[in-house]
């Protein structure tokens, strides 16, 4: 199945340079670009082509990286966020459901503060 891979891979190495080649011999007519700058002649018709091809993936790739990049640091934001959720879940999970009764036989006394004056606060 490697082979098979190898193969493929070759002849479409292969194609590709034919077309290229193809391309180049079948557009070399000198041509003349008006640039904003100036004006640049006798430079073949395919080499001009592929400058321009050239030019409009890196502005699309660069268009692509920005919200690769955005999605990215959103999708961070999210899980960021839900790592706090799942840690607050946690906790409340540890929480008794009910208060804790008090043993039979034990007084309520000592959970009764005692008066301000006792203390020394009185008014």
């Amino acid at each position: 199945m490697l082979w098979v891979r190898r193969v493929l891979a070759l002849a479409i190495f292969v194609g590709v340079l034919i077309l290229g080649w193809r391309f180049a011999s079948e557009n070399a007519v000198p041509v003349r670009v008006h640039f904003v700058a100036g004006v640049v002649e006798g430079i073949a018709l395919w080499k001009v082509l592929l400058a321009v091809f050239a030019c409009g993936l890196g502005l699309s790739g660069s268009a692509w990286l920005y919200l690769v990049a955005k999605n990215r640091l959103v999708t961070r934001r999210y899980r960021k966020a839900l790592g706090g959720l799942e840690a607050e879940i946690h906790q409340l999970r540890n929480l008794p459901l009910a208060p804790e009764t008090p043993a039979p036989g034990a007084s309520d006394a000592a959970a009764i503060p005692p008066p301000s004056e006792a203390l020394g606060r009185g008014a």
